[in-house]
């Protein structure tokens, strides 16, 4: 994404703001496996070079439970959801979800401006797909899905997202990443069924992009109308 030179769609650019707005203007909700990724990345000792694919608005978010990160890149399918986020990086705003997870973590808001510093890259790409020729060379020493994988069509997408993603991991790096099992109405209203989302599946999408699968968690949701459950997992590249 150069600077600001994309066109954006004003109702595209409406949802993402409308999207950050209500998940992150008000209290943290747990229950939705949010926490669960959270203390997955403050677990993971990650440090130097970060890639978050379908970053959507909330790379800046997720970057409270990381330490020792030198720079910061955030791809996603759309520019919109990018400009959201260049906004919320570039801005000084502390919305409370924020806050209550900054205390949670034991960060204050000096940790957020480090983090907004280091921001040094939005990609517009789908990471669902071959990959642009701008990146063969790039190799990341941590790089994150949380809910993209998840949406592919079949279990061979499934495990294409794994193989493309190993390739741009430097030698000891990790993967992190959560994909959402949707509940039955939600399958019925939006055409896409992902329930073929196990950690078997998982395992073997880690184990065929030639990765060492080091967690792997099953986080059960109640009472959403979207979602049943998400998968939580951790993986790295051999040394």
């Amino acid at each position: 994404m150069t600077d600001r030179l994309l066109d954006l769609d004003p109702t595209q650019l409406a949802h993402y703001r409308g999207y950050f707005a209500d998940f992150f203007h008000g209290d943290f909700c747990p229950g939705m496996g949010t926490e669960d990724i959270l203390d997955t990345l403050a677990a993971s000792d990650a440090k130097g070079d970060w890639l978050d694919l379908g970053a959507g608005p909330c790379t800046l978010f997720w970057s409270i439970a990381l330490s020792d990160i030198r720079s910061i890149h955030s791809s996603d399918a759309s520019p919109e959801a990018l400009a959201v986020l260049r906004d919320v990086v570039e801005g000084e705003e502390l919305p409370r979800a924020f806050e209550q997870v900054l205390e949670r973590h034991g960060r204050d808001v000096g940790h957020l401006a480090r983090m907004r510093s280091r921001m040094a890259g939005y990609h517009v790409f789908d990471a669902m797909r071959a990959w642009p020729d701008s990146f063969a060379e790039q190799r990341f020493d941590l790089i994150t899905e949380f809910g993209l994988f998840g949406l592919s069509p079949t279990t061979d997408g499934y495990l294409a997202c794994f193989e493309r993603l190993s390739g741009h991991l430097r030698a000891g790096g990790k993967a992190i990443g959560a994909d959402w099992i949707r509940s039955e109405p939600y399958i019925a209203s939006a055409g896409h069924d992902n329930t073929y989302l196990t950690e078997e599946l998982v395992a073997a999408a880690v184990g065929a992009a030639g990765l060492r699968l080091t967690s792997s968690r099953l986080c059960p949701i109640a009472g959403d109308e979207l979602y049943d459950a998400l998968i939580v997992w951790s993986a790295e590249s051999p040394t």
